[in-house]
């Protein structure tokens, strides 16, 4: 019964011990995937330090999982773009590729390509430094995966790329060429397209300033002004962003074709929608604060819930197995206690002589104790037999520091806190010859002070 009752005491605790340790140990996408949407966040209000920080606390966490590596290192690459470090952005950009190819992650790979391709239209500083057509390449590719994937969002990045690369593309040539022209028109519409029909607010504004440069690069004012207000008619009343981007636009195309008043209105138009977006991610950020507390406090009572369930079915299990070992422990305590019925009164008399050798060492009282433990009939063989050896290790180390018994008595006497002429008022002494037995004893005893004397005194069994 009693292996029993241990064996499942032990396999309770190996529970708490498997759950402790997988709570301990999390699904590292439940780990990496927020660390990146808190980075994609702190991005998006340009916290670059912030964002690298999460970014990098998910790609460390993500090894030996090559789809959220991939996912990790897209993060620090658009970390890398956004604060101007194209060459650390490519170099990353590079081993995500790289993953993503080896592991056939179609969907990661065309967010990869994107992003190169990307970096190839920021080149274009000159007609020296064109990467246009390379970025194409890139570009081109990433579509398709996007196609083959179902990726929306990618599908609707990789047309507005590809649009920018062919704007980029008329940018040195006077006059344009009309059919790039016409075929970055193409791409950014269906990028455009996309945006609208699934409802993508970020990639819809991102299409209103590359329709800008399409339509400055055509000269195309009056269009542009057409189809900016097209927009901003048909936007929901809480899409404040996307409204004080198309506002920003219809300012300057207004400046640029002289009416002065109209781009008084965009301006006021402009800076109303500011406002509300602000207020608007101050009121997003305090129910996410909110929404997280919440959350936590719920993961919080839910934890604490699971971890008292477990403490009481230990509880229960510790609580059987110590009523064994409690009946256990009283069957032997009856059987013992015939015994130290028969040594009590012999307990007592060493209790005595202990004390009275304590007080007055000079009294020879050890020497009796000594004396009735040589004697088997008086007291408990196992007590006689301690009590001998105690004796005798006692006495052995006070002879090896040479005490005398009157300084011993000092030494007990000074334990009781007494001072120098109170124990000589004790012991009938003059306090000179107290101090002297106390000289004597620390050069004896290797000592400075009564503090060290009745620590090592403690130390010798004296006390």
């Amino acid at each position: 019964m009693k292996h029993r009752l241990f064996t499942i005491t032990v396999v309770a605790l190996c529970a708490v011990i498997l759950s402790c340790e997988r709570r301990g140990k999390e699904d590292p996408q439940e780990q990496v995937l927020p660390l990146i949407e808190q980075a994609t966040a702190d991005l998006s209000n340009q916290r670059f330090d912030a964002a690298m920080e999460n970014a990098l606390k998910a790609l460390e966490l993500s090894q030996g999982n090559p789809l959220l590596r991939v996912k990790s290192l897209h993060c620090i690459v658009g970390i890398d773009i956004m604060a101007n470090r194209d060459a650390d952005a490519w170099k990353n950009a590079l081993e995500a590729e790289s993953i993503a190819r080896d592991h056939g992650f179609s969907k990661e790979l065309a967010e990869v390509l994107i992003s190169k391709a990307k970096l190839c239209s920021y080149a274009e500083i000159s007609p020296e430094t064109s990467r246009n057509d390379e970025g194409l390449q890139y570009a081109f590719e990433a579509l398709q995966l996007a196609e083959k994937a179902d990726a929306v969002e990618q599908r609707c990045e990789a047309c507005y790329i590809i649009g920018s690369l062919y704007i980029n593309k008329n940018r040195w040539r006077d006059p344009i060429d009309q059919d790039i022209y016409r075929t970055a028109g193409e791409y950014l519409e269906r990028g455009q397209a996309l945006a609208d029909t699934y409802d993508l607010p970020r990639l819809r504004r991102n299409g209103i300033l590359f329709r800008s440069r399409w339509f400055q690069q055509g000269d195309r004012n009056e269009d542009a002004i057409k189809y900016f207000e097209q927009v901003r008619a048909g936007l929901k009343e809480s899409d404040y962003l996307t409204a004080s981007s198309l506002d920003d636009r219809l300012v300057n195309l207004y400046t640029r074709i002289g009416d002065s008043e109209k781009a008084l209105d965009a301006h006021d138009d402009y800076v109303y929608s500011m406002q509300k977006y602000i207020q608007q991610k101050q009121d997003e950020t305090l129910q996410e604060m909110e929404t997280r507390f919440q959350v936590r406090e719920k993961e919080h009572e839910l934890e604490l819930k699971s971890y008292q369930i477990i403490l009481l079915l230990l509880l229960v299990m510790l609580s059987a197995a110590v009523i064994v070992i409690a009946v256990n422990s009283l069957r032997r305590v009856r059987r013992r206690n015939a015994e130290l019925q028969r040594i009590s009164e012999t307990k007592e008399q060493i209790i005595d002589i202990i004390s009275k050798d304590l007080k007055s060492p000079a009294n020879g009282y050890a020497s009796k104790l000594e004396e009735l433990a040589a004697n088997p009939g008086t007291m408990n063989e196992k007590v006689a037999a301690y009590v001998e050896e105690a004796m005798g290790v006692r006495a052995r180390r006070i002879a090896d520091f040479g005490l005398s018994q009157r300084e011993i008595q000092i030494i007990r006497l000074s334990a009781e806190g007494l001072s120098a002429a109170q124990i000589a008022e004790r012991i009938f002494l003059s306090v000179h010859t107290v101090n002297t037995h106390r000289q004597r004893i620390y050069s004896k005893m290797g000592v400075k002070n009564v503090t060290e004397m009745l620590h090592k005194a403690d130390e010798m069994g004296l006390l």
